[in-house]
C-alpha cells in the first residue's frame, strides 16, 4: 500500500468498525476522527505488533517462531541483516564480569537499537594479522539470576564452545550495548568478534511530513512501510483495532453518556 492508501483505508475501516448510533442518538457522536499523526502512531504500533506476532512464538497462539515457517522468512527477508562487531575499546559502559567484553549493537539514526531480535549469533576468536578463525563459540543469553547461580558453582564459566551474553536491558533483551563473557582467555595476537544475524526494527509508518517538530520514533518525514505488501492489510486492521480500543475506554464511554444525557 502507498501512504495515501494506508490513510484512506484507515478512515474507511475506522468508520465501518465504529459503533452504530442507537435510536435517538446523533451519528456524529459515535465517530472517531484521527489526524495523520495519530494514524501514523497507531500504524507504527500495529507494525511492531504484527512483526513480533509473526516472528516470535511467544507472541502468537500457534507458537510458531521465525524458524517454524518458510513463509515468514520470505515475508521478512528485507528486514534480515548481518553484522560483525568488534569490541568497544572506548565504551563508557563498564563490564560486570572481569572477563566481559562490551559490543555496540547496530543503532538507528535516533541512537536507539536497530535490533528487534537476534536470529543467530556467535563469538569468533580471530587472529588480528590475517583474520583467520581459531575458534567459534555459541552464544548463550543469560539473565542476572542465572549468572549468579552459575557463578556460585566451582566451575564458574561457560561450557566448552560457549560464551554468555548478559542482558543489559531486561525490558527488551537487547540494548545499544551488550556484554559477552567468553569461556577461554584470549591469546596474544587474537581478538574476539561478535557476529549476529538479526531482524531489524522497521522504520515507522509516517503518512506525511509532520508539522511543529512532531516525530514518530524519531522520524518526522513521510516514511513508507518496509514490510512485505502481503502484511499491509494485517497492519491496517491491527491499527484500527488499537484506535477503537483506545477511544473506547470506560472514561470516554462515560463522557459520551454524559454528553448524551445533557442533550
Amino acid at each position: 500500500m502507498t501512504l495515501q492508501e494506508f490513510s484512506d483505508g484507515f478512515s474507511t475501516l475506522l468508520n465501518s468498525y465504529g459503533s452504530q448510533a442507537q435510536f435517538g442518538e446523533q451519528a456524529s457522536g459515535q465517530q472517531i476522527v484521527l489526524d495523520e499523526y495519530e494514524k501514523s502512531s497507531f500504524l507504527t504500533q500495529a507494525q511492531d505488533i504484527v512483526l513480533r506476532s509473526y516472528c516470535d512464538r511467544a507472541y502468537n497462539p500457534q507458537a510458531q517462531g521465525f524458524d517454524d515457517s518458510a513463509q515468514r522468512q520470505t515475508d521478512f527477508s528485507s528486514l534480515i541483516k548481518n553484522a560483525i562487531l568488534s569490541p568497544e575499546t572506548n565504551s563508557t559502559v563498564g563490564t560486570f564480569d572481569s572477563r566481559g567484553i562490551i559490543y555496540q549493537i547496530p543503532k538507528r539514526s535516533d541512537n536507539s537499537s536497530e535490533v528487534l531480535f537476534i536470529i543467530q549469533e556467535k563469538l569468533l576468536m580471530k587472529k588480528t594479522s590475517d583474520n583467520s578463525i581459531k575458534a567459534e563459540y555459541v552464544i548463550v543469553p543469560i539473565s542476572a539470576k542465572e549468572y549468579d547461580r552459575q557463578m556460585s558453582k566451582s566451575f564458574g564459566k561457560p561450557l566448552k564452545k560457549q560464551a554468555w551474553r548478559l542482558f543489559l536491558n531486561k525490558s527488551t533483551g537487547f540494548d545499544v550495548m551488550t556484554e559477552l563473557i567468553p569461556r577461554d582467555t584470549l591469546p596474544e595476537g587474537y581478538q574476539y568478534v561478535y557476529k549476529i544475524r538479526y531482524v531489524k526494527r522497521p522504520q515507522p509508518i509516517v503518512l506525511e511530513d509532520m508539522p511543529d517538530g512532531l516525530t514518530i520514533d524519531g522520524v518526522g518525514t513521510a516514511s513508507e512501510c518496509e514490510l512485505n505488501n502481503i502484511l499491509h492489510t494485517d497492519i491496517l486492521h491491527k491499527a484500527v483495532e488499537l484506535a477503537i480500543a483506545t477511544h473506547s475506554t470506560p472514561a470516554r464511554q462515560e463522557a459520551r453518556q454524559e454528553q448524551q444525557n445533557g442533550r
